[in-house]
């Protein structure tokens, strides 16, 4: 379980496996737990890096601000101290977001992307103020209610059904995040910029995936994506909703190991 030092903050990490470097970037408000199980079903496909990012899980939590630019430095910076001189790098969410600051400063490094469970486009009007009006909630009543709120449509009612500790994992690591990283973040992705176009600069093979009952990211967003990309491949994960890393880390990993061989071929 260790940290590193990367700029002002200290950043704790995990490592799974061996092979060829894999940076994966959880979403928000999670930590780096959400990918364990996947992770450790990669095998000797990939050296697994997943970091907290700052604000999350075992990392500081720092005063703001968190854009979407300062993730992806730190994500640059762990890169740097561990020696990850090229790199697949995959984003969950707002860890997608974070994955395309970092393409797009180093497009060269990267030898694959993987994006789950997120989109390129930039918020719209109407997503800026449900951010904003979320922002307002967590300042005026303290973040209890926004993050059952929050939580509520994330996971496919499958999930809920049959495997309600899903949902119980994924509060218990929401819930340990403070209000002003929460508050700090929702700004972040309220004004990160779009990434459509980026998409169609990046000639490196891709593995898009999403849930097929993800009511986060509709599948036609997802759908883009993969046409934007030119090397992209689309997967679905049948009954998963917006977390297919743990409502079905079987079959979520099942992808990523493929895909990652299919590099290696």
């Amino acid at each position: 379980m260790p940290d590193i030092r990367v700029g002002d903050i200290r950043l704790h990490y995990e490592e799974w496996g061996s092979g060829p470097p894999l940076l994966l970037l959880h979403g928000f408000p999670f930590s780096l737990a959400i990918w364990s199980e996947v992770a450790s079903r990669i095998g000797d496909a990939a050296r697994v890096v997943a970091p907290d990012l700052r604000g999350h899980g075992r990392s500081d939590k720092p005063g703001g601000p968190y854009t979407m630019e300062v993730l992806a430095q730190d994500v640059l910076g762990l890169a740097d101290a561990l020696g990850l001189e090229s790199f697949v790098l995959g984003g969950h969410s707002m860890g997608g977001y974070v994955a395309f600051r970092v393409a797009a400063h180093v497009p060269e490094r990267l030898r694959g992307l993987v994006l789950v469970a997120t989109r390129a486009e930039a918020d719209t009007e109407e997503a800026k103020a449900r951010r904003r009006a979320a922002v307002e909630r967590i300042q005026r009543e303290g973040k209890a209610g926004f993050v059952d709120e929050f939580l509520t449509g994330l996971v496919s009612d499958r999930t809920r059904t049959d495997r309600p500790q899903v949902l119980e994992q994924a509060r218990a690591v929401a819930e340990a995040v403070p209000e002003h990283v929460l508050v700090a973040c929702l700004q972040g992705m309220r004004e990160r910029p779009d990434s459509r176009e980026l998409l169609t600069r990046l000639h490196v093979p891709a593995l898009v995936l999403v849930g097929g009952a993800d009511r986060v990211i509709p599948p036609e967003a997802a759908r883009a994506m993969a046409e934007a990309l030119p090397r992209a491949r689309l997967v679905t994960v049948p009954d998963a909703g917006h977390l297919p890393m743990l409502e079905a880390p079987e079959a979520t990993a099942a992808s990523l190991r493929a895909f990652l061989e299919g590099l290696r071929a």
